[in-house]
């Protein structure tokens, strides 16, 4: 996989550099430390991931990330920034990003975010599921829509309860194991989660969230 580097810190851009070079499967085709510089080499080459952050003075990354979904469709763009904001992260996954880490993250949770968008997955980390969770559960804005309303009062508290474990990372054998219950049962109370919010898995949390406007501007 050809990933190229942008950020305006070079420290970041060597660190990465630094850890993805010794992985294997990934090669580092280039870096830069500004969204103009990038957008004029990827005109004439082409990766198969990039890694920005968005947080850049005088630069608008909405619009670079645009230009890039436009310029090479299939290119995929991992976020890594220090930036948290919940509705601009989902507004970022509505442009058609494919993952989001956050910078306080250690080295592995950067590695198995590219290992899993390489093998054609989204990434969203544990902390954005709670986030987005605790949005979907919390907001003020879901009790705006009535259906949406009909929708999570049918959650059962089992279910509620298994939607926290796997918001805080758990795997189905873990959360077998902490509330006592069988994995097949734990199978069903995820089946049943993802059908009543017609979700496939946690970037759907994302996008359940963006469709029914739950998250507050």
């Amino acid at each position: 996989m050809k990933i190229y580097i942008i950020d305006q810190h070079q420290i970041v851009i060597d660190g990465l550099v630094s850890l993805l070079s010794r992985k294997k499967g990934f090669e580092i085709a280039g870096f830069t430390n500004s969204h103009y510089e990038a957008s004029q080499w990827l005109e004439k080459n082409q990766v198969d991931l990039i890694i920005t952050e968005i947080v850049f003075e005088n630069e608008n990354p909405t619009e670079f990330i645009k230009s890039i979904k436009k310029l090479h469709q299939n290119t995929k763009i991992l976020i890594l920034t220090g930036e948290n904001k919940i509705k601009r992260i989902t507004d970022l996954f509505q442009l058609g990003i494919d993952g989001f880490v956050e910078k306080h993250n250690d080295s592995k949770v950067v590695v198995e975010a590219l290992t899993c968008i390489k093998n054609g997955k989204e990434y969203v980390g544990e902390e954005l599921r709670e986030k987005i969770m605790q949005s979907l559960l919390n907001s003020p804005n879901s009790q705006k829509n009535l259906s949406l309303g009909d929708t999570l009062d049918s959650i059962t508290n089992r279910e509620l309860e298994v939607i926290q474990l796997i918001c805080d990372g758990c795997n189905s054998k873990e959360i077998s194991d902490k509330l006592f219950i069988s994995f097949n049962t734990v199978e069903t109370h995820r089946r049943h989660i993802f059908q009543k919010l017609n979700i496939r898995n946690s970037t759907g949390l994302v996008r359940f969230a963006i469709q029914h406007n739950l998250i507050d501007h």
